[in-house]
């Protein structure tokens, strides 16, 4: 089995105006391994394929992973962040289960390098 050592995307309600709560994603480092290794595409409405990875990942995890389960939004793995489909428990792991690449809701993206300037 592959080692693996990656980011996961957790997504934290905070309180950003009184009565006003929006996601804000808290990244943590994690390491396992790779238990199943797979990739597709598949058609979609677009010009191009979209890539879907069917990987699972046996993560070694702590407590506030636990705590967090449902809060869990993607995993990054070969440079691109992948969401997650299922999560299985199984102390002192859990194994996630991926799919198609993670797209967030929020138009400004962490991995956008853009400034929001325009040409001089």
């Amino acid at each position: 089995m592959a080692r693996y050592y990656g980011n996961i995307g957790f997504a934290i309600q905070t309180e950003t105006k009184p009565g006003i709560w929006e996601d804000s994603i808290e990244e943590r480092p994690y390491k396992g391994e790779v238990i199943r290794n797979g990739r597709r595409y598949e058609n979609g409405e677009s010009v191009n394929d979209n890539f879907t990875i069917t990987n699972s990942f046996s993560i070694i995890s702590d407590a506030f992973l636990y705590s967090h389960i449902p809060a869990m939004r993607y995993l990054e793995y070969l440079g691109s962040k992948f969401k997650i489909t299922s999560v299985d428990i199984d102390r002192p792991r859990v194994v996630l289960s991926v799919g198609g690449v993670y797209v967030s809701g929020d138009s400004t993206s962490a991995d956008s390098d853009d400034s929001g300037g325009g040409a001089g």
